[in-house]
C-alpha cells in the first residue's frame, strides 16, 4: 500500500514553527510522504497536479489573508473533490477576527471565532463524521482559540459543564459548552480540519494526525531540548525557554497543592502568561478579562509561549520608549510642582502655561487638567475650565474635583442643565459637604429661570437638551485617549528612533507620499529616504514603528497589497479600539459623515484615533461635530437630501474633487508614487517609474 502525500502550507516563513512542531512533523514523515512549500506557485502547482496530495496542512494563517484568496478558492475546490484540508499549528496565532467571517463564508461553513482561554476538554463520545477517534486522548487541558456556531457533530473536543479557565492570574470562571477547540467538518466530498491550539500540546498532534487520517499510534515522542518560547529580563533581554525547563516546571505545577489541573500542561508551565516581563501579557488578560461572558469575546492578539516573530525587536524598541518617556514624565511633575506653586501665589496666568507644558511634555493626567481647570476658573475663562475640567473626568470618571470644576465653569458659561448633573454627582460622593448643596441650589434655580423663559417643562422628553447631547461626546470616544484599560495611544512615547521623524527627502510630490516598503518589509535607504516614514492622520503607530493603515482597521481601505500603509494589527496593542466589538464607535462616525466632510474625514478625526493630537485639537474637532449635529436636529426637516447636513458647504463640486483625488490615489498606489501621466511621459523620455533617478528626471521637466 502507498503511504499517503501530505502537503504542508508554510507560505508566512516562519522558521520558528519547524522546531515547536518537530514531533508532529516527524510523526507524518513516520507514516506518509510529507512536502513542505512555501512559496504559492509551488503550492498551486501541486494542488492542479495530476497527481494531488492526500491531505493538506496550513500550518500558518497566509490562507486567510487577501494576497493568497486565490490560492484559499483553489483549497475549497480541492477539499470539495475529495481532499481533506487542516489548518492547524500557528494557524490561529495569527487568525484574526476580522478575516474570520469571509474566510470561513468562502468555505462554506457558519463557524465563527469565539473565546480564547485555557480548560480542560473532552472527546465527543458520539463520534465526528469522517474521522477516526481512536487513539485520542479522552480529556486534556489545552489554551486555544475556540470555533462557535460549530454542529455538535463537528466539535472533535468540548468543556464540559464542569471546564472552568485556568489560569494563574484571574479566578477560574465558566467556560462556553458550546465552543470547541478542534472541529471537523465534510465540504463537498472532502473535509476541513481545525485546531485553535497555540502551543504544541501532543494530545492535538494526535488529533492533527487523525483529521490528515494517518495513525495515531504512530505519534514520534518528544524527547528534544528543544525551545518553546521566550521570556524578557530586565532592559529588555531576551532569554530562550526550553522543553526540559518547561517539563520541570510543569511537574512541580501538578506536585504543588494549589496547581490548577493535574493534566500534563497547564497554565503554570506557559512561561509568557505568568513569568514573561513583557507588558503585553498583562494587558491581554485583563482585556480578555473585560470581555468574559460576551457572545464572541475573541482576542486580537494571542499571547501564548509561541511569540509573534519580531518579538525581541518589539522589546527592544519598548526599552528606548520607556527610558524617554521616564524622562518625559519626570520633566511634566517638575512643570505642574511648579504650576502649583505660582497657583498659591495667585499667578494664574502662569500656573496655566505650565499645567499646560506638563501636558504637552509627557501627556494629560487627569491631576495636571483639574489643576488647570481650577486655574481656569481663577481668570474666568469659563469655556476652557469647563473643557480642561472635561478632559479630566472622561479619564478618571471618579474625580471628585472635576465634576465640581467643571460645575462651577459650566454655571458661569451659562450652562445650568450640566452644572446641576455635576453638582449633582458631586453630593453622591460626598453627600455631606455644604458647599456643593449651595451650588446646586444656585444651579437648578438658574435651569429653572432659562426654563420658564424658553417656556420649557423640565418633564417634555421630547425637548432636544443641548447640554445632555454635548456630553453625548462620549460616543465619539474623543478625549479618552488616556482612559484606564484603554488605549488609544498606541504608545506613550512614539519617538524610539528616527523614524518617527522623517518626513522624506528631496523634492517632488514623491516627497509627500508614505514610504510603502517602510511600513512593510523594511526601508533599505533610512533616513535619506525620499518618501515619508513619520506617522500622520490616516496611520497609527505600532510596536515596531511602523504605520497602520487607519481605513484598514474600519475596514474602509479599498487598496488592499498595494496600500502605502501596513494591513496587520499584530503589533497593535491588544486592548486598543481596533479591537472592540464596535470598532471604538470610529467605523459608524467615519461612515456618517464620509460623505459631508469637504476636508476628508481623517483630517477631522484621524488624530484622534491614533493619539498624536492634543486634547485642545479633539475638543476644537468634537465641537465642531457636536454642533453640526445640534444645527442638524433644531433643523427639524424632513428632506432626505444630505448635500449640506452638516453645514460644512459640502457642494457636489467639492465632492467631485475629493473622488478625483482618491482616483490620483489609486493611480499613484500602483504607479510607484507616480500618476498616469507622469509615468508615461517618464516612458517617452526612456525612464521607468522605478529607476532610482525617476523623480528627478520629473522635477527636471516639470521645470523645463
Amino acid at each position: 500500500m502507498s503511504r499517503p502525500n501530505i502537503l504542508v502550507l508554510g507560505l508566512m516563513n516562519e522558521d520558528y514553527l519547524s522546531d515547536l512542531f518537530s514531533p508532529l512533523m516527524s510523526s507524518m514523515r513516520a507514516v506518509a510522504t510529507v512536502k513542505s512549500v512555501t512559496r504559492i506557485k509551488e503550492a498551486k502547482a501541486i494542488l492542479s497536479s495530476n497527481t494531488p496530495p492526500t491531505a493538506v496542512l496550513s500550518i500558518d494563517a497566509a490562507p486567510t489573508q487577501s494576497k493568497y484568496r486565490s490560492l484559499n478558492e483553489q483549497l475549497v475546490r480541492y477539499a470539495r473533490a475529495g481532499g481533506v484540508v487542516v489548518f492547524g499549528c500557528n494557524f490561529s496565532n495569527h487568525f484574526s477576527f476580522d478575516t474570520a467571517e469571509r474566510f470561513f463564508r468562502a468555505w462554506g461553513v457558519p463557524w465563527e471565532l469565539g473565546h480564547y482561554h485555557r480548560t480542560t476538554v473532552y472527546l465527543n463520545a458520539d463520534g465526528v463524521q469522517g474521522m477516526d477517534l481512536t487513539g485520542l486522548e479522552s480529556s486534556y487541558s489545552v489554551k486555544a482559540l475556540n470555533l462557535t456556531q460549530v454542529l455538535p457533530t463537528s466539535a472533535v473536543y468540548s468543556p464540559s459543564q464542569d471546564s472552568r479557565t485556568q489560569s494563574h492570574v484571574f479566578a477560574a470562571t465558566s467556560v462556553d459548552t458550546s465552543q470547541t477547540p478542534a472541529a471537523y467538518s465534510a465540504i463537498g466530498d472532502g473535509y476541513l480540519g481545525y485546531t485553535g491550539d497555540v502551543n504544541a500540546e501532543e494530545p492535538t498532534t494526535k488529533v492533527i494526525m487523525a483529521m490528515l487520517h494517518l495513525p495515531t499510534n504512530q505519534i514520534v515522542p518528544d524527547t528534544s531540548d528543544r525551545i518553546v518560547g521566550v521570556s524578557f529580563g530586565p532592559g529588555g533581554v531576551m532569554r530562550q525557554i526550553r522543553q526540559s525547563e518547561m517539563n520541570a516546571r510543569t511537574t512541580a505545577a501538578s506536585e504543588s497543592p494549589g496547581a490548577v489541573s493535574s493534566s500534563p500542561q497547564t497554565e503554570a508551565s506557559e512561561p509568557n502568561d505568568s513569568e514573561s516581563e513583557s507588558s503585553s501579557s498583562s494587558s491581554y488578560e485583563k482585556y480578555e478579562k473585560g470581555r468574559r461572558g460576551t457572545a464572541r469575546g475573541i482576542p486580537p492578539r494571542i499571547v501564548s509561549s509561541v511569540l509573534r516573530p519580531r518579538e525581541a525587536e518589539v522589546a527592544t524598541r519598548a526599552v528606548r520608549r520607556n527610558q524617554v518617556n521616564e524622562r518625559k514624565k519626570a520633566a511634566a511633575e517638575k512643570l505642574k510642582d511648579k504650576g502649583n506653586n505660582v497657583f498659591k501665589a495667585g499667578k494664574y496666568s502662569q500656573a496655566v502655561d505650565f499645567y499646560k507644558q506638563a501636558c504637552k511634555t509627557y501627556k494629560p493626567l487627569p491631576v495636571y487638567m483639574s489643576n488647570l481647570a481650577a486655574a481656569l476658573i481663577k481668570l474666568e475663562r469659563w469655556d476652557e475650565a469647563e473643557m480642561a475640567a472635561d478632559h479630566a473626568i472622561l479619564v478618571d470618571p471618579t474625580l471628585l474635583k472635576g465634576y465640581f470644576r467643571r460645575g462651577v465653569a459650566r454655571r458661569h458659561y451659562g450652562k445650568p442643565k450640566g452644572a446641576v448633573r455635576d453638582f449633582e454627582r458631586c453630593l453622591e460622593m460626598d453627600p455631606n459637604c455644604a458647599e456643593f448643596k449651595t451650588e446646586l441650589e444656585a444651579a437648578r434655580k438658574e435651569r429653572d429661570e432659562e426654563n420658564k423663559r424658553q417656556g420649557y417643562n423640565e418633564d417634555d422628553a421630547d425637548r432636544y437638551d443641548v447640554d445632555s447631547d454635548y456630553e453625548a461626546k462620549l460616543v465619539f470616544n474623543l478625549g479618552r485617549d488616556f482612559a484606564p484599560e484603554r488605549t488609544v495611544h498606541v504608545l506613550d512615547c512614539p519617538s524610539d528612533s528616527e523614524e518617527h521623524q522623517h518626513k522624506g527627502k528631496g523634492k517632488g510630490k514623491g516627497v509627500k507620499l508614505p514610504c510603502r516598503y517602510y511600513n512593510h518589509k523594511g526601508c533599505q535607504f533610512g533616513k535619506v529616504c525620499r518618501y515619508k516614514h513619520a506617522p500622520d492622520d490616516r496611520s497609527i503607530r505600532d510596536e515596531l514603528g511602523r504605520n497602520v493603515c487607519l481605513h484598514f482597521l474600519i475596514d474602509r481601505c479599498k487598496f488592499g497589497d498595494q496600500c502605502w500603509y501596513a494591513h496587520e494589527k499584530m503589533y497593535l496593542p491588544s486592548n486598543g479600539w481596533w479591537n472592540e466589538e464596535n470598532l471604538g464607535g470610529w467605523q459608524e462616525l467615519y461612515d456618517l459623515v464620509k460623505e459631508d466632510m469637504d476636508d476628508g474625514v481623517f483630517d477631522r478625526i484621524g488624530s484622534a484615533m491614533n493619539g498624536t493630537a492634543d486634547i485642545w485639537r479633539i475638543r476644537d474637532n468634537l465641537d465642531m461635530l457636536v454642533d453640526d449635529w445640534q444645527n442638524a436636529a433644531d433643523d427639524g426637516s424632513e428632506d432626505d437630501s444630505d448635500d449640506d447636513f452638516y453645514g460644512l458647504g459640502m457642494t457636489r463640486g467639492r465632492r467631485a474633487r475629493d473622488m478625483q483625488f482618491e482616483r490620483e490615489m489609486e493611480e499613484r498606489a500602483g504607479n510607484m508614487g507616480f500618476t498616469e501621466d507622469e509615468v508615461n511621459e517618464l516612458l517617452c523620455q526612456g525612464v521607468k517609474p522605478w529607476d532610482d533617478d525617476a523623480w528627478d528626471v520629473l522635477n527636471a521637466l516639470n521645470n523645463y
